[in-house]
């Protein structure tokens, strides 16, 4: 490992690994660290959660192709070491193999999935992260005898409830909310409540689970309201916090994540990308942090180019995002693209091939959600890039229908 580098990245996730790329084509002279808690080299994620029971996870397949050539233009990968503090003024971090001295830093630590203590000490109990999370969690539910409860009605524990409901594992989703995706509204809370119910997966929303017990039948989830539910094998999906606990000393600005201006400049030198970032975005007029692929990896980009500037004095630019995401269940595609604040109206659409709505701010289009209507989705998903209104949007689907 280097003791000094030009740019140093923090992490191993896309945003990482779009900065590195970022850097490598911006400015190849440029000498590039990056350092990772994972075993193993930069791999996609979203797999984890979405590849079929009877499919492989082979991680040299979800390995990121552009690894290969990084290494070979001479970016440095430092694999299964944990950075453990950070010096802005002394433009130093310390590392479980000793400490590295940078021009320009970039923190794509992203977030850890929230771990409550009464499962800490429990078999069979898992979170869904890292690759190794993927492949404990398909070998315990690999013994069909075992019931699987999710604790956690969003995507992660969507996705994978789906992944057993496909070959015909009971599996039950338990959430404290009475609405599932409930902040996008109760059309879509209930269309996505029927998905799941419609392919085979028990609900039971508006309980709280207060206990993990042993019964004659197998290990059972107690709720609140003392229901039982069967669960062997538990994978939690509550939600995540930012990965930012080994920045507390180190005078960045954290509340709910790395705060950043709008060029995701956290201090001087200091740059972050992904889940962590709570960073202004001049689209939307808002000050936001968005926990979605799509978004690590646009903020990558920026990032990699603005420490790359900072190395190279040259002005840094603007991080402006489009908020994106996706997520597969049940064989059907739900797409968001925009920012809600929650108080829009939901506008529906109806149309052939699914379900489409339009978030309305007055007469401004705030955002879309689809399930399906995919080539309609990506028109509007590309007026979203500008202001743009609902009626623009909606003459779109008059002429698509």
């Amino acid at each position: 490992m280097s003791a000094e580098t030009d740019v140093l990245i923090v992490g191993g996730s896309v945003a990482a690994v779009r900065a590195a790329e970022a850097i490598s084509r911006h400015a190849p002279a440029v000498r590039v660290t990056m350092v990772s808690d994972e075993p193993h080299l930069p791999y996609e994620r979203p797999p984890l959660s979405k590849t079929a029971l009877d499919g492989t996870l082979d991680l040299s397949a979800l390995t990121y192709p552009s690894v290969a050539g990084l290494r070979e233009h001479g970016v440095e990968f430092v694999t299964d070491t944990r950075v453990t503090s950070l010096d802005v003024e002394g433009r130093t971090v310390s590392t479980t193999a000793g400490d590295i001295t940078y021009g320009a830093a970039i923190l794509a630590t992203g977030c850890e999935p929230i771990f409550p203590p009464m499962f800490r000490q429990l078999p069979d109990v898992f979170v869904l992260r890292r690759f190794q999370d993927a492949v404990a969690l398909r070998a315990a539910v690999a013994d069909r005898r075992k019931s699987v409860a999710v604790i956690g009605a969003g995507f992660i524990g969507g996705e994978f409830a789906a992944t057993l409901a496909t070959v015909g594992r009971p599996v039950t989703i338990v959430d404290l909310a009475t609405k599932p995706l409930g902040r996008f509204g109760d059309p879509v809370a209930s269309e996505y409540a029927a998905l799941h119910r419609d392919s085979g997966v028990t609900l039971v929303l508006g309980d709280a689970v207060t206990g993990v017990e042993d019964a004659e039948a197998g290990r059972v989830l107690r709720l609140a309201s003392g229901a039982t539910v069967p669960a062997d094998v538990i994978l939690l999906g509550i939600g995540v916090r930012p990965s930012t606990g080994w920045m507390e000393n180190s005078g960045l600005t954290l509340d709910n994540g790395v705060v950043c201006d709008s060029t995701l400049r956290a201090a001087d030198g200091v740059y972050a990308a992904g889940d962590a970032v709570t960073w202004p975005n001049e689209r939307f007029g808002a000050t936001m942090r968005i926990e979605h692929w799509t978004n690590a990896a646009e903020q990558g980009r920026a990032a990699g180019i603005n420490a790359a500037n900072a190395v190279t004095g040259l002005a840094p630019i603007d991080c402006v995002t489009v908020p994106y995401f996706w997520s597969d269940q049940h064989g059907v595609r739900i797409q968001f693209s925009g920012f809600i604040r929650g108080d829009e109206e939901i506008v529906e659409c109806p149309g052939p091939g699914g379900s489409l709505y339009l978030y309305a701010g007055g007469d401004t289009l705030h955002g879309v959600l689809a399930f399906e209507r995919r080539a309609e989705f990506v028109k509007i998903r590309a007026m979203l890039r500008r202001e743009t209104t609902v009626g623009a949007a909606r003459d779109i689907l008059s002429v698509g229908a």
